[in-house]
Protein backbone atom coordinates (compact mmCIF):
# COMPACT_ATOMS: atom_id res chain seq x y z
CA UNK A 1 0.00 0.00 0.00
CA UNK A 2 1.27 3.59 -0.93
CA UNK A 3 1.84 6.03 1.38
CA UNK A 4 -0.79 7.85 -0.27
CA UNK A 5 -3.31 4.65 0.12
CA UNK A 6 -2.23 3.96 3.92
CA UNK A 7 -2.76 8.08 4.59
CA UNK A 8 -6.69 8.36 2.99
CA UNK A 9 -7.01 4.83 4.61
CA UNK A 10 -6.45 6.38 8.33
CA UNK A 11 -8.54 9.87 7.98
CA UNK A 12 -11.25 7.89 6.43
CA UNK A 13 -11.85 5.02 8.52
CA UNK A 14 -14.51 6.69 10.54
CA UNK A 15 -18.09 6.20 8.10
CA UNK A 16 -19.24 9.58 8.91
CA UNK A 17 -16.14 11.49 7.89
CA UNK A 18 -16.16 12.54 3.91
CA UNK A 19 -14.77 15.66 2.07
CA UNK A 20 -15.38 17.15 -1.48
CA UNK A 21 -13.23 17.20 -4.10
CA UNK A 22 -11.67 20.41 -3.58
CA UNK A 23 -10.91 19.93 0.36
CA UNK A 24 -9.52 16.51 -0.17
CA UNK A 25 -6.96 18.04 -2.99
CA UNK A 26 -6.19 20.66 -0.49
CA UNK A 27 -5.02 18.37 2.32
CA UNK A 28 -3.08 16.33 0.46
CA UNK A 29 -0.91 19.41 -0.70
CA UNK A 30 -0.11 20.60 2.16
CA UNK A 31 0.26 16.64 3.74
CA UNK A 32 3.07 15.54 0.65
CA UNK A 33 3.82 19.03 -0.30
CA UNK A 34 2.72 17.74 -3.74
CA UNK A 35 0.66 20.48 -6.64
CA UNK A 36 -2.97 20.28 -7.58
CA UNK A 37 -2.38 18.37 -10.50
CA UNK A 38 -0.48 15.60 -9.04
CA UNK A 39 -3.28 15.54 -5.89
CA UNK A 40 -6.38 14.60 -8.20
CA UNK A 41 -4.29 11.72 -9.93
CA UNK A 42 -3.69 10.01 -6.39
CA UNK A 43 -7.51 11.10 -5.23
CA UNK A 44 -8.52 9.27 -8.89
CA UNK A 45 -5.90 6.10 -8.39
CA UNK A 46 -7.33 5.23 -4.58
CA UNK A 47 -10.57 5.61 -6.20
CA UNK A 48 -10.34 3.03 -8.66
CA UNK A 49 -8.23 0.79 -6.16
CA UNK A 50 -11.42 0.96 -3.85
CA UNK A 51 -9.35 2.95 -0.97
CA UNK A 52 -11.83 5.42 -0.95
CA UNK A 53 -15.13 5.32 -2.19
CA UNK A 54 -16.84 8.66 -4.50
CA UNK A 55 -20.29 10.19 -4.97
CA UNK A 56 -19.69 9.39 -8.56
CA UNK A 57 -21.70 10.47 -10.74
CA UNK A 58 -23.60 12.48 -8.24
CA UNK A 59 -21.67 16.37 -7.63
CA UNK A 60 -21.90 19.10 -4.75
CA UNK A 61 -21.67 22.29 -5.82
CA UNK A 62 -19.36 23.15 -8.83
CA UNK A 63 -18.94 19.88 -10.17
CA UNK A 64 -17.18 18.23 -6.71
CA UNK A 65 -17.88 15.08 -5.94
CA UNK A 66 -17.76 13.76 -2.27
CA UNK A 67 -15.12 10.76 -0.98
CA UNK A 68 -15.82 8.70 1.66
CA UNK A 69 -15.06 5.30 3.65
CA UNK A 70 -14.89 2.43 1.42
CA UNK A 71 -17.09 0.40 3.81
CA UNK A 72 -19.79 3.06 3.92
CA UNK A 73 -22.22 5.28 2.17
CA UNK A 74 -23.60 8.66 2.41
CA UNK A 75 -25.89 9.10 4.98
CA UNK A 76 -28.89 11.14 5.25
CA UNK A 77 -27.06 13.72 7.61
CA UNK A 78 -23.74 13.67 5.48
CA UNK A 79 -25.93 14.56 2.61
CA UNK A 80 -27.13 17.19 4.24
CA UNK A 81 -24.30 18.78 6.01
CA UNK A 82 -22.58 18.68 2.39
CA UNK A 83 -25.75 20.29 0.42
CA UNK A 84 -25.98 23.16 3.35
CA UNK A 85 -22.91 24.57 2.42
CA UNK A 86 -22.43 23.74 -1.45
CA UNK A 87 -26.44 22.38 -2.50
CA UNK A 88 -28.72 24.46 -0.41
CA UNK A 89 -31.88 23.69 -2.60
CA UNK A 90 -31.19 20.00 -1.38
CA UNK A 91 -30.63 21.05 2.09
CA UNK A 92 -34.25 22.73 1.88
CA UNK A 93 -35.70 19.98 0.51
CA UNK A 94 -34.78 17.10 2.92
CA UNK A 95 -35.37 19.37 6.15
CA UNK A 96 -38.51 19.78 4.55
CA UNK A 97 -38.84 16.30 4.21
CA UNK A 98 -37.74 15.46 7.47
CA UNK A 99 -40.02 17.71 9.21
CA UNK A 100 -43.02 16.81 6.86
CA UNK A 101 -43.46 12.56 8.43
CA UNK A 102 -41.09 12.09 5.77
CA UNK A 103 -43.61 13.06 2.24
CA UNK A 104 -44.72 16.57 0.47
CA UNK A 105 -46.20 16.62 -2.83
CA UNK A 106 -43.97 17.34 -6.03
CA UNK A 107 -45.64 20.45 -6.33
CA UNK A 108 -43.86 21.48 -2.56
CA UNK A 109 -40.78 20.46 -4.18
CA UNK A 110 -40.71 22.82 -7.00
CA UNK A 111 -41.56 25.38 -4.03
CA UNK A 112 -39.06 24.59 -1.53
CA UNK A 113 -35.74 24.32 -4.06
CA UNK A 114 -36.95 27.27 -6.47
CA UNK A 115 -36.73 25.12 -9.15
CA UNK A 116 -37.67 26.43 -12.62
CA UNK A 117 -40.20 24.57 -14.89
CA UNK A 118 -38.35 24.44 -17.11
CA UNK A 119 -34.52 24.40 -17.77
CA UNK A 120 -33.53 27.96 -19.11
CA UNK A 121 -30.08 28.35 -17.71
CA UNK A 122 -27.39 25.77 -17.63
CA UNK A 123 -26.65 26.51 -13.72
CA UNK A 124 -30.23 26.09 -12.94
CA UNK A 125 -31.47 22.63 -11.33
CA UNK A 126 -34.09 21.47 -12.32
CA UNK A 127 -36.55 19.68 -9.33
CA UNK A 128 -36.04 16.42 -11.84
CA UNK A 129 -32.22 16.73 -11.63
CA UNK A 130 -32.50 16.94 -7.65
CA UNK A 131 -34.85 14.00 -6.93
CA UNK A 132 -32.34 11.87 -9.42
CA UNK A 133 -29.52 12.87 -7.41
CA UNK A 134 -31.43 11.84 -4.01
CA UNK A 135 -32.82 8.62 -5.67
CA UNK A 136 -29.50 7.60 -6.92
CA UNK A 137 -28.22 8.05 -3.19
CA UNK A 138 -31.04 5.93 -2.26
CA UNK A 139 -32.39 8.44 -0.05
CA UNK A 140 -35.76 9.35 -1.37
CA UNK A 141 -38.27 7.74 -3.78
CA UNK A 142 -41.90 8.77 -5.59
CA UNK A 143 -45.02 7.83 -6.21
CA UNK A 144 -47.41 9.21 -8.07
CA UNK A 145 -51.42 8.31 -7.09
CA UNK A 146 -54.47 10.13 -8.42
CA UNK A 147 -52.50 13.01 -10.47
CA UNK A 148 -50.45 13.88 -7.71
CA UNK A 149 -46.33 12.81 -7.53
CA UNK A 150 -45.10 12.75 -3.93
CA UNK A 151 -41.76 12.93 -2.92
CA UNK A 152 -41.05 10.29 0.41
CA UNK A 153 -38.31 9.58 2.18
CA UNK A 154 -36.75 5.64 1.42
CA UNK A 155 -37.15 4.95 5.52
CA UNK A 156 -41.18 5.62 5.09
CA UNK A 157 -41.97 3.98 2.21
CA UNK A 158 -43.37 1.24 4.10
CA UNK A 159 -46.07 3.66 4.76
CA UNK A 160 -45.80 5.34 2.17
CA UNK A 161 -49.79 4.95 1.25
CA UNK A 162 -51.85 6.02 4.41
CA UNK A 163 -48.58 9.08 4.19
CA UNK A 164 -49.94 10.10 0.30
CA UNK A 165 -53.61 9.87 2.06
CA UNK A 166 -52.60 12.22 4.99
CA UNK A 167 -50.62 14.45 2.66
CA UNK A 168 -53.53 14.97 0.15
CA UNK A 169 -55.49 15.99 2.91
CA UNK A 170 -52.73 18.50 4.16
CA UNK A 171 -52.52 20.38 0.43
CA UNK A 172 -56.02 20.56 0.38
CA UNK A 173 -55.86 22.34 3.49
CA UNK A 174 -53.66 25.12 2.01
CA UNK A 175 -55.55 25.47 -0.84
CA UNK A 176 -58.83 25.65 0.89
CA UNK A 177 -58.22 29.49 2.24
CA UNK A 178 -56.75 30.66 -0.74
CA UNK A 179 -60.00 32.33 -2.33
CA UNK A 180 -60.84 34.21 0.72
CA UNK A 181 -57.26 35.04 1.72
CA UNK A 182 -57.19 36.53 -2.50
CA UNK A 183 -60.88 38.29 -1.15
CA UNK A 184 -59.12 39.61 1.84
CA UNK A 185 -56.60 40.90 -0.17
CA UNK A 186 -58.63 43.06 -2.75
CA UNK A 187 -60.94 44.23 0.29
CA UNK A 188 -57.75 45.83 1.41
CA UNK A 189 -56.21 47.00 -1.69
CA UNK A 190 -53.18 44.79 -1.44
CA UNK A 191 -54.33 43.54 -4.98
CA UNK A 192 -56.20 44.63 -7.64
CA UNK A 193 -59.32 42.27 -8.64
CA UNK A 194 -58.26 42.28 -12.50
CA UNK A 195 -56.36 39.23 -13.14
CA UNK A 196 -55.52 36.88 -10.02
CA UNK A 197 -53.92 33.26 -10.43
CA UNK A 198 -54.29 30.86 -7.72
CA UNK A 199 -53.79 26.91 -6.12
CA UNK A 200 -57.19 24.99 -6.14
CA UNK A 201 -57.67 22.61 -3.68
CA UNK A 202 -59.42 20.19 -6.38
CA UNK A 203 -56.12 20.54 -7.89
CA UNK A 204 -53.70 20.85 -4.89
CA UNK A 205 -50.95 20.24 -7.16
CA UNK A 206 -50.97 22.48 -9.53
CA UNK A 207 -50.11 26.44 -9.02
CA UNK A 208 -50.13 29.37 -10.87
CA UNK A 209 -46.97 29.68 -13.29
CA UNK A 210 -45.22 33.25 -13.33
CA UNK A 211 -41.68 33.69 -15.32
CA UNK A 212 -41.19 29.91 -14.89
CA UNK A 213 -42.11 29.45 -11.27
CA UNK A 214 -44.39 28.51 -9.75
CA UNK A 215 -46.58 30.37 -6.69
CA UNK A 216 -49.36 29.80 -4.80
CA UNK A 217 -51.40 32.43 -6.16
CA UNK A 218 -50.04 35.77 -7.88
CA UNK A 219 -51.63 39.30 -9.22
CA UNK A 220 -50.76 42.85 -9.44
CA UNK A 221 -51.06 45.94 -7.42
CA UNK A 222 -50.74 49.95 -7.51
CA UNK A 223 -50.95 49.71 -3.52
CA UNK A 224 -47.34 51.21 -3.07
CA UNK A 225 -47.65 54.00 -1.05
CA UNK A 226 -48.73 57.60 -2.67
CA UNK A 227 -49.89 57.08 -6.34
CA UNK A 228 -48.69 60.16 -8.40
CA UNK A 229 -50.15 58.37 -11.59
CA UNK A 230 -53.59 58.88 -11.51
CA UNK A 231 -56.23 57.07 -13.31
CA UNK A 232 -56.15 53.64 -15.57
CA UNK A 233 -53.72 54.78 -17.91
CA UNK A 234 -51.19 52.40 -19.89
CA UNK A 235 -48.62 53.96 -17.99
CA UNK A 236 -50.05 53.67 -14.50
CA UNK A 237 -50.59 49.68 -15.49
CA UNK A 238 -46.71 49.29 -16.47
CA UNK A 239 -45.99 50.99 -12.72
CA UNK A 240 -48.08 47.72 -11.21
CA UNK A 241 -46.12 45.98 -9.09
CA UNK A 242 -45.96 41.95 -9.22
CA UNK A 243 -47.87 40.77 -5.94
CA UNK A 244 -46.64 36.72 -5.37
CA UNK A 245 -48.04 34.75 -1.97
CA UNK A 246 -46.86 31.77 -0.48
CA UNK A 247 -49.25 30.28 1.66
CA UNK A 248 -48.81 27.17 4.42
CA UNK A 249 -51.75 26.39 6.32
CA UNK A 250 -51.64 22.66 7.67
CA UNK A 251 -47.90 23.05 9.57
CA UNK A 252 -45.46 25.66 10.99
CA UNK A 253 -43.77 28.32 7.91
CA UNK A 254 -39.80 27.69 9.03
CA UNK A 255 -36.47 28.89 7.42
CA UNK A 256 -36.48 26.86 4.18
CA UNK A 257 -39.63 27.67 2.97
CA UNK A 258 -38.70 31.42 3.69
CA UNK A 259 -35.11 30.73 1.31
CA UNK A 260 -37.19 29.20 -1.62
CA UNK A 261 -40.02 31.71 -1.73
CA UNK A 262 -36.84 34.21 -1.48
CA UNK A 263 -35.05 32.23 -4.32
CA UNK A 264 -37.78 32.26 -6.47
CA UNK A 265 -38.23 35.88 -6.16
CA UNK A 266 -35.03 36.93 -7.00
CA UNK A 267 -34.68 34.11 -9.96
CA UNK A 268 -38.41 36.38 -11.23
CA UNK A 269 -36.73 39.88 -10.88
CA UNK A 270 -33.71 38.59 -12.01
CA UNK A 271 -35.01 36.84 -15.44
CA UNK A 272 -37.44 40.18 -16.03
CA UNK A 273 -36.62 41.95 -19.11
CA UNK A 274 -37.32 45.90 -17.48
CA UNK A 275 -37.09 46.46 -13.83
CA UNK A 276 -40.26 45.05 -12.02
CA UNK A 277 -41.20 45.42 -8.36
CA UNK A 278 -42.42 42.76 -6.41
CA UNK A 279 -44.47 42.57 -3.57
CA UNK A 280 -43.74 38.76 -1.44
CA UNK A 281 -46.28 38.36 0.96
CA UNK A 282 -46.23 35.18 3.37
CA UNK A 283 -49.65 33.57 4.78
CA UNK A 284 -49.20 31.18 7.81
CA UNK A 285 -51.18 29.95 10.82
CA UNK A 286 -47.58 29.17 12.49
CA UNK A 287 -44.00 30.26 11.73
CA UNK A 288 -40.69 29.62 13.67
CA UNK A 289 -38.81 32.54 15.46
CA UNK A 290 -35.73 31.81 12.33
CA UNK A 291 -38.64 32.42 9.70
CA UNK A 292 -39.63 35.15 11.13
CA UNK A 293 -36.52 36.84 12.06
CA UNK A 294 -35.69 36.15 7.77
CA UNK A 295 -38.97 37.61 6.50
CA UNK A 296 -38.74 40.71 8.71
CA UNK A 297 -35.00 41.35 7.40
CA UNK A 298 -36.23 40.96 3.88
CA UNK A 299 -39.14 42.83 4.04
CA UNK A 300 -41.68 40.51 3.35
CA UNK A 301 -45.46 40.83 4.22
CA UNK A 302 -46.04 38.45 6.85
CA UNK A 303 -49.73 37.77 7.00
CA UNK A 304 -50.81 35.08 10.22
CA UNK A 305 -54.08 34.10 9.58
CA UNK A 306 -55.44 34.72 13.15
CA UNK A 307 -54.55 38.79 11.30
CA UNK A 308 -57.04 38.09 8.61
CA UNK A 309 -59.43 36.04 9.95
CA UNK A 310 -59.42 36.31 13.56
CA UNK A 311 -58.06 34.31 16.08
CA UNK A 312 -61.06 32.12 15.96
CA UNK A 313 -59.96 30.86 13.18
CA UNK A 314 -57.41 27.98 14.67
CA UNK A 315 -60.62 25.55 15.87
CA UNK A 316 -62.38 26.41 12.59
CA UNK A 317 -59.22 24.75 11.01
CA UNK A 318 -59.74 21.93 13.10
CA UNK A 319 -62.81 21.19 12.28
CA UNK A 320 -62.58 21.22 8.60
CA UNK A 321 -59.63 19.24 9.12
CA UNK A 322 -61.74 16.50 10.76
CA UNK A 323 -65.14 17.02 8.24
CA UNK A 324 -62.27 16.27 4.90
CA UNK A 325 -60.89 13.26 6.63
CA UNK A 326 -64.32 12.28 7.55
CA UNK A 327 -65.70 12.19 3.88
CA UNK A 328 -62.10 11.13 2.63
CA UNK A 329 -61.73 8.19 4.40
CA UNK A 330 -65.51 7.38 5.12
CA UNK A 331 -65.22 8.38 8.73
CA UNK A 332 -68.27 8.55 10.74
CA UNK A 333 -72.08 8.31 9.68
CA UNK A 334 -73.60 11.51 7.97
CA UNK A 335 -75.17 12.76 10.80
CA UNK A 336 -71.62 13.21 12.14
CA UNK A 337 -70.84 15.03 8.86
CA UNK A 338 -73.77 17.40 9.09
CA UNK A 339 -72.92 17.81 12.88
CA UNK A 340 -69.63 18.61 12.17
CA UNK A 341 -70.20 21.50 9.61
CA UNK A 342 -73.05 22.96 11.74
CA UNK A 343 -70.54 23.53 14.64
CA UNK A 344 -67.73 24.75 12.07
CA UNK A 345 -70.55 27.28 10.51
CA UNK A 346 -71.76 28.47 14.33
CA UNK A 347 -67.90 28.86 14.66
CA UNK A 348 -67.76 30.95 11.94
CA UNK A 349 -70.76 33.04 12.74
CA UNK A 350 -69.46 33.55 16.61
CA UNK A 351 -66.08 34.80 15.12
CA UNK A 352 -68.02 37.33 12.95
CA UNK A 353 -66.04 36.34 9.92
CA UNK A 354 -68.55 34.43 8.19
CA UNK A 355 -68.68 37.07 5.13
CA UNK A 356 -64.88 36.88 4.32
CA UNK A 357 -64.83 33.17 4.65
CA UNK A 358 -67.48 33.48 2.43
CA UNK A 359 -65.70 30.58 -0.12
CA UNK A 360 -65.65 28.08 2.83
CA UNK A 361 -69.15 28.78 3.22
CA UNK A 362 -69.43 27.79 -0.16
CA UNK A 363 -67.91 24.19 0.44
CA UNK A 364 -69.26 23.34 3.86
CA UNK A 365 -72.56 23.70 2.04
CA UNK A 366 -70.88 21.02 -0.97
CA UNK A 367 -69.77 18.47 2.57
CA UNK A 368 -73.05 19.02 4.07
CA UNK A 369 -75.17 17.72 0.11
CA UNK A 370 -72.66 14.94 0.41
CA UNK A 371 -75.25 12.69 3.14
CA UNK A 372 -78.18 13.72 0.44
CA UNK A 373 -76.29 12.46 -2.61
CA UNK A 374 -75.43 9.28 -0.75
CA UNK A 375 -78.45 8.81 0.12
CA UNK A 376 -79.91 9.28 -3.04
CA UNK A 377 -77.24 6.85 -4.50
CA UNK A 378 -76.91 4.46 -2.13
CA UNK A 379 -75.12 2.01 -4.89
CA UNK A 380 -72.69 4.42 -6.61
CA UNK A 381 -69.43 5.63 -7.09
CA UNK A 382 -69.23 8.99 -6.01
CA UNK A 383 -66.31 11.27 -6.87
CA UNK A 384 -65.95 14.77 -5.51
CA UNK A 385 -63.26 17.73 -6.61
CA UNK A 386 -62.86 15.86 -10.33
CA UNK A 387 -60.89 17.76 -13.07
CA UNK A 388 -61.43 16.63 -16.50
CA UNK A 389 -58.68 18.13 -18.96
CA UNK A 390 -58.11 17.55 -22.68
CA UNK A 391 -56.15 19.33 -25.20
CA UNK A 392 -57.95 20.85 -28.41
CA UNK A 393 -56.42 19.80 -32.29
CA UNK A 394 -55.29 23.20 -32.54
CA UNK A 395 -53.09 22.91 -29.35
CA UNK A 396 -55.24 24.72 -26.91
CA UNK A 397 -55.83 23.10 -23.38
CA UNK A 398 -59.10 22.92 -21.57
CA UNK A 399 -60.23 22.15 -18.63
CA UNK A 400 -63.18 22.14 -15.75
CA UNK A 401 -63.49 20.90 -12.04
CA UNK A 402 -66.66 18.97 -11.45
CA UNK A 403 -67.95 19.45 -7.84
CA UNK A 404 -69.25 15.54 -7.70
CA UNK A 405 -69.41 13.06 -10.26
CA UNK A 406 -71.85 10.13 -9.50
CA UNK A 407 -71.42 7.10 -11.29
CA UNK A 408 -75.07 5.21 -10.63
CA UNK A 409 -74.57 1.24 -11.33
CA UNK A 410 -78.59 0.89 -10.08
CA UNK A 411 -79.98 2.86 -12.20
CA UNK A 412 -77.04 3.42 -15.07
CA UNK A 413 -75.94 6.32 -15.26
CA UNK A 414 -73.76 9.16 -14.35
CA UNK A 415 -74.43 12.71 -12.59
CA UNK A 416 -72.29 15.58 -12.64
CA UNK A 417 -73.75 18.19 -9.46
CA UNK A 418 -72.86 21.37 -9.60
CA UNK A 419 -73.40 22.99 -6.26
CA UNK A 420 -73.95 27.04 -4.92
CA UNK A 421 -73.92 27.52 -1.39
CA UNK A 422 -74.98 31.16 -1.86
CA UNK A 423 -77.24 33.45 0.00
CA UNK A 424 -81.01 32.53 -0.37
CA UNK A 425 -81.70 35.98 -1.92
CA UNK A 426 -79.46 35.88 -4.74
CA UNK A 427 -80.23 34.92 -8.15
CA UNK A 428 -78.08 32.62 -10.77
CA UNK A 429 -78.34 33.81 -13.56
CA UNK A 430 -79.13 31.98 -17.24
CA UNK A 431 -76.18 33.47 -19.41
CA UNK A 432 -73.27 34.12 -20.33
CA UNK A 433 -72.58 30.98 -21.60
CA UNK A 434 -68.69 31.67 -21.10
CA UNK A 435 -68.51 32.92 -17.66
CA UNK A 436 -68.51 30.39 -14.48
CA UNK A 437 -71.74 30.48 -11.89
CA UNK A 438 -73.82 31.27 -14.66
CA UNK A 439 -77.29 28.02 -15.47
CA UNK A 440 -75.48 27.80 -19.05
CA UNK A 441 -72.24 27.79 -18.26
CA UNK A 442 -73.17 24.67 -16.23
CA UNK A 443 -75.62 22.81 -18.82
CA UNK A 444 -73.71 24.48 -22.12
CA UNK A 445 -70.47 24.46 -21.46
CA UNK A 446 -68.93 22.02 -18.57
CA UNK A 447 -71.78 19.49 -18.79
CA UNK A 448 -71.42 19.13 -22.34
CA UNK A 449 -67.38 18.74 -22.30
CA UNK A 450 -68.21 16.22 -19.38
CA UNK A 451 -70.39 13.99 -21.33
CA UNK A 452 -67.61 13.86 -24.21
CA UNK A 453 -64.77 13.00 -22.04
CA UNK A 454 -67.03 10.22 -19.38
CA UNK A 455 -68.41 8.80 -22.66
CA UNK A 456 -64.53 7.82 -24.04
CA UNK A 457 -64.79 5.56 -20.75
CA UNK A 458 -67.99 4.29 -19.86
CA UNK A 459 -71.39 3.96 -22.18
CA UNK A 460 -73.91 5.03 -19.49
CA UNK A 461 -75.38 8.35 -20.44
CA UNK A 462 -73.86 11.56 -18.67
CA UNK A 463 -76.39 13.87 -16.80
CA UNK A 464 -77.05 16.63 -14.88
CA UNK A 465 -78.16 18.33 -11.68
CA UNK A 466 -77.97 22.26 -10.17
CA UNK A 467 -78.08 22.73 -6.69
CA UNK A 468 -78.33 25.25 -4.90
CA UNK A 469 -79.52 27.42 -1.66
CA UNK A 470 -79.87 31.17 -3.91
CA UNK A 471 -82.73 31.26 -6.32
CA UNK A 472 -82.54 31.21 -10.48
CA UNK A 473 -83.68 34.36 -12.27
CA UNK A 474 -87.19 34.00 -14.20
CA UNK A 475 -85.47 33.30 -17.62
CA UNK A 476 -82.97 31.12 -15.91
CA UNK A 477 -86.10 29.05 -14.41
CA UNK A 478 -87.57 28.99 -18.26
CA UNK A 479 -85.01 27.48 -19.33
CA UNK A 480 -84.18 25.18 -16.27
CA UNK A 481 -88.11 23.83 -16.42
CA UNK A 482 -87.42 23.39 -20.22
CA UNK A 483 -84.22 21.33 -19.79
CA UNK A 484 -85.69 19.24 -17.11
CA UNK A 485 -87.99 17.63 -19.81
CA UNK A 486 -84.95 16.33 -21.40
CA UNK A 487 -84.10 12.11 -21.20
CA UNK A 488 -81.19 12.71 -21.78
CA UNK A 489 -80.35 15.63 -19.06
CA UNK A 490 -82.76 14.23 -16.26
CA UNK A 491 -81.66 11.62 -13.94
CA UNK A 492 -83.99 9.12 -13.16
CA UNK A 493 -84.66 9.33 -9.79
CA UNK A 494 -85.01 13.59 -9.07
CA UNK A 495 -85.02 16.62 -11.12
CA UNK A 496 -82.00 18.52 -13.29
CA UNK A 497 -82.59 21.97 -10.59
CA UNK A 498 -83.03 22.52 -7.15
CA UNK A 499 -83.11 26.27 -5.57
CA UNK A 500 -83.58 26.78 -2.04
CA UNK A 501 -87.50 25.96 -1.53
CA UNK A 502 -87.06 22.63 -4.30
CA UNK A 503 -83.93 21.60 -2.26
CA UNK A 504 -85.94 21.93 1.36
CA UNK A 505 -88.81 20.11 0.10
CA UNK A 506 -86.63 17.38 -1.12
CA UNK A 507 -84.73 17.28 2.10
CA UNK A 508 -88.22 17.07 4.37
CA UNK A 509 -88.80 14.18 1.60
CA UNK A 510 -85.71 12.60 2.55
CA UNK A 511 -86.13 12.89 6.07
CA UNK A 512 -83.29 14.90 6.61
CA UNK A 513 -84.52 17.38 9.67
CA UNK A 514 -81.03 18.28 10.81
CA UNK A 515 -79.40 19.60 7.46
CA UNK A 516 -82.96 21.62 6.90
CA UNK A 517 -81.76 23.45 10.19
CA UNK A 518 -78.49 23.93 9.51
CA UNK A 519 -79.46 25.29 5.78
CA UNK A 520 -81.94 27.60 7.78
CA UNK A 521 -79.63 28.74 9.86
CA UNK A 522 -77.15 29.90 7.66
CA UNK A 523 -78.52 30.30 4.03
CA UNK A 524 -82.05 29.97 3.35
CA UNK A 525 -83.23 33.00 4.89
CA UNK A 526 -86.99 33.33 5.58
CA UNK A 527 -88.08 36.72 3.07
Amino acid sequence: MSKYDKYLSGIFSDDNFYKTGNELNQILQRKFQITSSNARKVISRATSKGTIKSSHPITFGNGQYVYFNNKSSLSMNVIKEISKKNRPPVYHLLNLLESNEGIISYYEGLKITASPLRKDKEKSNTLNEILYMLKYLGVIETKKDIGITYIFLSSVKNNVISLMYHHKNNMVMDCFFIPDIRGWLIKHNFIDNKYVVYRNQNSPSKGGEHNNYIWDAFGYTNTTGYNTVLGNSVERDEKKTLVVLDIVIHRSYMSCDVQGFLRRVQAVRSSATKERKILPVAVYQEISAHAYSQLKTLGFIMLNLGTIFGENIYPIIQKIKEIKSSIQFEWGTPEEIVENVDATLFEMEESGQSINLGNMKGDLFEVLMYPLIKLIHPNASIERGKVLKRTENDGTHREYEYDVIVRDFQNEEIIIYEFKGRKSHIEIPLNPYDKPHTVKWFFNTTLPFAREELQKQNSFPVKGCYITTAKFSSDALKVLNEINTHKNVKPETHDVFYDGGKLLKLLEDARETHTINVLKKYYIHEE
